[in-house]
């Protein structure tokens, strides 16, 4: 790209020109035939700003508040996964970038940072991301199985609930949205190889050998 990037599309493009076509692959695409990745798209074209007229804009405040806490504007950092996919301090980065930006960050439950180490890298108001009753996102053992009982067992949910609130996690964003993992075919294709999840150490096994095809 001959000159710095202005809008979404544009780091995109740049994205796709720098990351491994299987990294890039995982953070741009979606199940099956990417219906719903599709009418998310449109869906969030039908937003529009509605305009005001014969007011004054010489001084513009875009702050607004999420749960008692101020930000800059009304955008938010969503919860996505395995950012050193992209970057090597991962969701560190993010994070400082979110503090930078003085809005709120909301780390995956599937980060590739744990929740401790997000925490003590900057300032950012922090949210975490919970899902509920949904196997490991990927995750295949060594066995062959994926480990569909791990989020049925409440108590390894609280576990990383009560990292977070003891890191100084504002609030938990319960995900309820993926009881079964959808058909990600351009991963199956590209046999992607997922980083260790380091929330889950000491949990149960996430060695990156016993990563399969990310499904």
């Amino acid at each position: 790209m001959a000159s710095e990037p202005v809008n979404v599309h544009e780091f995109r493009e740049l994205a796709r020109q720098v990351l491994p076509k299987m990294y890039y692959d995982f953070y741009t695409g979606g199940a099956e035939d990417q219906h719903t990745l599709k009418q998310n798209v449109d869906a969030f074209r039908r937003i529009m700003f509605r305009p005001r007229v014969l007011v004054d804009v010489s001084r513009v405040d875009m702050s607004t508040t999420v749960l008692g806490y101020k930000i800059s504007a009304p955008i938010m950092i969503a919860p996505t996964a395995r950012h050193q996919l992209a970057h090597p301090e991962g969701e560190v980065a993010t994070a400082r970038a979110a503090a930078a930006c003085n809005t709120i960050m909301v780390l995956s439950n599937i980060s590739t940072c744990t929740v401790e180490d997000v925490a003590s890298s900057c300032n950012a108001v922090r949210f975490f991301q919970l899902y509920i009753l949904s196997c490991l996102l990927g995750l295949k053992l060594s066995n062959g199985t994926f480990p569909e009982q791990v989020y049925k067992r409440r108590d390894i949910s609280a576990q990383i609930a009560q990292r977070a609130e003891k890191s100084g996690y504002k609030a938990i964003i319960l995900t309820v949205d993926a009881p079964r993992l959808g058909r990600r075919e351009a991963d199956i294709k590209n046999r992607m190889v997922a980083p260790q999840l380091k929330n889950f150490e000491g949990i149960l096994s996430t060695d990156v050998n016993s990563v399969s095809v990310i499904v």
